[in-house]
Formats: C-alpha cells, sequence, structure tokens
C-alpha cells in the first residue's frame, strides 16, 4: 500500500530551474521585483495582465453580451477557421508589447509567448483547442525586417514551440512556407477597406502545407492579415487555419 506520507522527490527539472535561479535570479519585467516562477514577470504582475473574457468563437472578437459568434462572423464567415487568444489587447500588456516591436526589449515578448503558451497548452490537454500540424508565423517583408531586425511572430512562434514541448506537445515551426512579395504600408491607422486594400497580393506560399496549420501573430485587429493568409492557405488545399496570437484588440482600436 503506497505511503501518502512519503516525501516525493522533485523533478529533474525543478531542480534544474531552482539551480540556475540562483546563478541568474528572476525579476519582474515590469515591476523589478523578484519573481518566484520561472519566468521574468512576478504572480502579481501576471495576474494583472487582462484575460480575454467573453468573446466571439470564431474571430476572438471581444463581446459585451454572451453569443456564440459575433454579428461580422455569422453575416461574413472569415477564411480562418478559429482565433486563439489568452488576452485583451489593453493595458499592461499593451504596452509590452509596443516595448517588445519598436523598442527591441524581446524579453517582454517571451514573457508573454511564454505566458500565452502555457494557456494553450491547458487549451489543447482539456480537448477545447485542437493541435495543429505547423506554425506558420505572418512573415515580414525583407525591407521592414531589416529596419527592425527581427520578426516579432518568428520570436514568438519559437517561444511557442519552446514551451509546448515542456507540455508534451510538439508543434514544428515553418516559417519559410509564407513569405511577404509586397512591401505594404503599416495596418495601423487604416479603415478596414483599406486594410483590405494594402493586403492584395502581398503575400505568397513557397511550400507544400499541411491539412492542419496554425497562423502565429502578437495582435489581431481586424483580422485583415490573416484573414489574407488564410484565404491563400485554403486555396492551396488547406482544410483548417486556426490563429493563435499573444493579444486580441477590438476592432475599433
Amino acid at each position: 500500500m503506497p505511503d501518502n506520507n512519503a516525501k516525493v522527490e522533485p523533478r529533474y527539472g525543478d531542480k534544474l530551474q531552482h539551480m540556475l535561479s540562483l546563478v541568474h535570479p528572476w525579476y519582474c519585467v515590469l515591476c523589478q521585483q523578484p519573481a518566484r516562477q520561472a519566468m521574468d514577470l512576478c504572480a502579481a504582475c501576471a495576474d494583472d495582465l487582462p484575460l480575454l473574457q467573453q468573446q466571439c468563437q470564431r474571430c476572438a472578437e471581444p463581446l459585451s453580451v454572451v453569443a456564440a459568434m459575433c454579428g461580422r462572423c455569422q453575416q461574413r464567415p472569415p477564411a480562418f477557421d478559429r482565433v486563439f487568444a489568452a488576452y485583451l489587447y489593453a493595458a499592461p500588456l499593451q504596452g509590452m508589447i509596443t516595448a517588445f516591436k519598436y523598442q527591441r526589449q524581446q524579453v517582454m515578448g517571451r514573457v508573454l509567448a511564454e505566458s500565452t503558451g502555457r494557456h494553450i497548452a491547458d487549451a489543447i490537454h482539456a480537448g477545447d483547442l485542437d493541435t495543429p500540424q505547423a506554425l506558420l508565423p505572418v512573415p515580414l517583408h525583407r525591407w521592414r525586417l531589416l529596419r527592425r531586425g527581427f520578426n516579432q511572430s518568428w520570436l514568438i512562434a519559437m517561444d511557442w514551440q519552446r514551451t509546448l514541448r515542456q507540455h508534451a506537445i510538439d508543434i514544428p515551426v515553418q516559417a519559410a512556407v509564407l513569405q511577404r512579395r509586397r512591401r505594404t504600408r503599416p495596418q495601423a491607422g487604416l479603415d478596414l477597406a483599406a486594410r483590405r486594400r494594402n493586403l492584395r497580393d502581398a503575400f505568397s506560399l513557397h511550400a507544400t502545407v499541411p491539412e492542419h496549420v496554425c497562423l502565429v501573430d502578437d495582435v489581431m485587429t481586424s483580422g485583415s492579415t490573416v484573414e489574407t493568409c488564410a484565404r491563400l492557405l485554403k486555396q492551396a488545399g488547406c482544410k483548417r487555419v486556426d490563429v493563435w496570437v499573444l493579444a486580441r484588440a477590438s476592432r475599433t482600436v
């Protein structure tokens, strides 16, 4: 008969994390206080991140009332099949993403990706989220990539791959499938019609796509970018296209 009072030995990974924390202590990127969990975010600041609550079950649009789908998805179903976003695009997360993309503070993106990755793993293990065959980062045009120095979507996808592997979920990142062949204006500040015109013929495929893929991006607002990519993937024979993002913004942002 097992002894329920027997001492449980810590796992090797837990011992390693403890040893690493002695050499390199974890400090919260928001409040600069010691962080007890194995990431640069303390428990109090993690609780302050705005979780996405009521949402459209198709596009994850924040809703003020309980509904299965928003009016736009009911009237005009998008090319993608489902959006998963753990957080609402609001403070303090909004400032973290700005620092990540435009101030080159990649630690902000890593912290958010690790936190979101845990939500994704929980949803997959609970059966609430299907596991795609590949993660496809939304690409940047080469000139914007040179200017920024990195593609934030690729960094997020790699962080998610690493975090999910820690939860026994292995999804490859296929960054070469989608490419941005035309330089476009920044989407911020454009209305929906202008965003769609801006993205016309902006992407191309350069490899065979699996039947079920997941587009990766940092924030979804109008959905024009992922809609354009999803339509292209479906035309190439992809049967299911999901979208995972760090945060979901209202279309009015």
